[in-house]
């Protein structure tokens, strides 16, 4: 259980990481002017590409992170 929630920690700090350096975050909000006597209204919207996208990477950061340490433990019982 601590072998998995440590490498889920660091899929997640890793991850994260790496989507903020590689992935361009572009808002998906949008301005309609003249809405209903209002001067402009702003349309805030979830970014669901981006947010799938940095899930996966995350997922298998934290994945490789996991079985690395199984096989580093098998190596280490081994010798």
């Amino acid at each position: 259980m601590k072998k998995f929630l440590l490498s889920l920690l660091g899929g997640v700090i890793i991850g994260g990481i790496i989507c903020c350096v590689f992935l361009d975050y572009e808002t998906s909000n949008y301005i309609i002017q003249n809405y209903n006597g209002l001067d402009e209204k702003e349309v805030k919207e979830w970014d669901f590409s981006y947010i799938t996208q940095a899930g996966f990477i995350i997922l298998i950061t934290t994945l490789l992170i996991y079985f690395s340490w199984v096989v580093l433990e098998k190596l280490a019982d081994k010798n």
